[in-house]
């Protein structure tokens, strides 16, 4: 047995998590050590009673493996590890990281949340809740930006149904396993957010079913692996409240949509507005915020796995001869070949009438003021007064 089968069992043993296994990790070194460890053993370890020392000790009545690979197999899952290249980075930055991902998706989905946004609310919502979160949604997938949610009813379907609508990235991180997607009706949309590209994501083994005590998990993997997250909707007793809270834990961005005062769908949002959450009525809200991040600027800057369409800077010469790289501001961002064009046009002109854009491009006017507005939400572009438009030449 190796490292990964080991840890793929310890994460389907009931009664351990990734705390108690962090402490065994101190004590056994690897996960396939702590499987090969007597129940004594393990009981030296602090928080290790005798029970689940009996259980982690005796895994084989408990936890069937080749059942589960098969189970992951025949559904195209693939399990990560914290030691797998894939395992999203940010989510090893908090406290508690699961063992293991179960991803449906394919493979480089999850690269892309380096630049990723959570969009939660309430499964209860109103008309403006739904506007609100698809407005958003649909402007993070044609800035390039991935969206994670929970595929629950409400403000998630919606948020997920905007970026599979708009063909962007959308990542839905569930309460249960991934052989039970919950709930049962958003079956289809599970199914074209991966087709779109997108990913499906669990820590429970592929049977486990949700329940009350699986959500609050899956929110701090929602906040966890995201850099914000933008509550719609949410009353008092949200469970997106709990999201919020974990991200704010996690040292993460939090925003807020104000709503009615006379709905008890914005209460939520409104307290978390009042103890400083971020107010939201656009996604360059958003942006502002999170393009003021320390080193976020240059981490947009460095280019991602799934990142294409964007050329390399060429070299020039060094006053001594030697060849100097001039730094891309823009380099690693995911510019489909039309907005590549554009910034190539743009790049050496500075300031230039939108009117003279349209006839160099020799593209029709709509496609150019639809990708003019794509760049301008990613900051690469500012729209002048006058029809005018020019590079940003920072991204902040």
């Amino acid at each position: 047995m190796d490292n990964h089968e080991a840890t793929i069992i310890l994460n389907c043993l009931p009664g351990i998590g990734p705390a108690r296994v962090t402490r065994l990790l101190m004590g056994f070194g690897e996960p396939a050590a702590i499987l090969r460890a007597s129940a004594g053993e393990l009981t030296a370890v602090p928080g290790i009673g005798e029970v689940l020392a009996r259980t982690i000790a005796g895994w084989e009545k408990t936890v069937d493996l080749q059942r589960e690979l098969g189970l992951a197999e025949r559904a195209g899952v693939r399990i990560l590890t914290r030691q797998d290249a894939e395992y999203p980075r940010r989510l090893t930055e908090i406290h508690d990281p699961p063992l293991c991902l179960y991803v449906r998706g394919p493979e480089g989905a999850l690269d892309r949340l380096d630049r990723s946004l959570a969009i939660v609310g309430s499964r209860h919502t109103t008309p403006y809740g739904c506007l609100m979160a698809e407005t958003l949604a649909t402007a993070a997938a044609q800035a390039g930006w991935s969206v994670v949610s929970g595929l629950a009813r409400g403000i998630d379907t919606v948020a997920h149904q905007a970026v599979v609508n708009a063909h962007g990235c959308t990542v839905a991180v569930l309460g249960s396993g991934l052989g039970r997607i919950y709930p049962q009706e958003n079956l289809n949309l599970a199914r074209r957010l991966v087709e779109e590209g997108g990913a499906l994501v669990s820590e429970f083994p592929m049977a486990y079913p949700a329940d009350k005590g699986t959500f609050p998990m899956r929110n701090r993997l929602i906040a966890g692996m995201t850099l914000g997250t933008v509550v719609v909707e949410a009353g008092l007793q949200s469970g997106s409240l709990i999201t919020a809270g974990q991200a704010l834990e996690q040292g993460r961005a939090v925003f807020a949509v104000p709503g009615r005062v006379d709905n008890p769908q914005a209460r939520g949002c409104h307290a978390l507005l009042k103890d400083g959450a971020r107010l939201v009525e656009s996604f360059s809200d958003v942006l502002d915020e999170l393009l003021a991040l320390p080193g976020f600027q240059a981490e947009l800057r460095t280019p991602q796995r799934a990142a294409s369409g964007s050329a390399a800077p060429a070299p020039r010469a060094a006053a001594g001869g030697a060849p100097e790289t001039e730094p891309d501001p823009f380099a690693g961002m995911p510019f489909s070949e039309l907005e590549r064009r554009i910034v190539d046009w743009l790049r050496p002109r500075g300031e230039t009438a939108i009117d003279d854009l349209v006839a160099g491009l020799n593209e029709a006017a709509s496609k150019v003021l639809g990708a003019l507005l794509g760049l301008e939400l990613r900051h690469v572009v500012s729209q002048l007064p006058g029809r005018r438009a020019t590079l940003r030449r920072t991204l902040g």
